[in-house]
């Protein structure tokens, strides 16, 4: 590859990577603190990067991100963590899953995921395949993988083999502790084993409650 576009894509990704990560928050407001401008994002899930999207306008992009019939991870999301229960149905491009799973959806992007977007004028989709070929985020998946190999790759059993509590709700009472905890000096890693839960999750959740008050 050229140096000089080495160079240009190397300063973007670590733009991108290392720059201002904003916590989800379900509403259109939070979608309003992003450019209305051609670029690529990155999507964190307990603080490890999940998926990654090249978009004409990243402000839409963001307001995609916050309805099950615009964006195709959220569907994705869902669609593994819910298939099975009662009153399950799949969601579509013109339909959304059932309210009382669009609810824990939502929960469940706020508690847990974190995003980044920049402008790129130029070369975003270049941006965008070098990322998904460097850091194979899981979701970033193509119709040609095999099924059971992507529901492995979103199996909340599988993630809770090695942290008991992924994806469970924050309680005011856990806010508290880990707050406290972390007053109290103990590293992250630390706190994450008590909570059974990953680093990035404390991480994040750190950063929401520190981010409200």
């Amino acid at each position: 590859m050229n140096q000089r576009i080495e160079d240009y894509l190397s300063k973007l990704e670590n733009e991108l990577l290392y720059g201002d990560w904003q916590l989800v928050e379900y509403s259109l407001s939070w979608a309003e603190k992003f450019q209305s401008a051609a670029g690529v994002y990155a999507v964190k899930e307990e603080g490890i990067i999940c998926y990654v999207g090249e978009t004409g306008n990243i402000k839409k992009r963001m307001r995609d991100l916050l309805d099950t019939r615009n964006h195709s991870l959220r569907r994705t999301i869902g669609g593994s963590r819910f298939a099975g229960q009662e009153g399950y149905e799949m969601a579509t491009p013109s339909r959304k899953f059932p309210a009382q799973f669009e609810e824990e959806l939502n929960r469940l992007f706020e508690d847990n995921f974190e995003v980044s977007a920049i402008e790129v004028p130029i070369g975003r989709k270049e941006l965008e395949e070098r990322l998904v070929e460097k850091l194979k985020p899981k979701y970033n998946t193509r119709e040609k993988r095999k099924s059971d190999e992507c529901e492995k790759a979103y199996s909340v059993a599988e993630k809770r083999k090695s942290h008991g509590n992924a994806y469970k709700p924050w309680s005011l009472e856990d806010d508290e502790e880990l707050v406290r905890l972390e007053k109290e000096g103990k590293s992250i890693a630390e706190i994450a084993s008590i909570f059974g839960r990953n680093q990035g999750a404390i991480n994040s959740r750190l950063n929401k409650i520190y981010e409200r008050k």
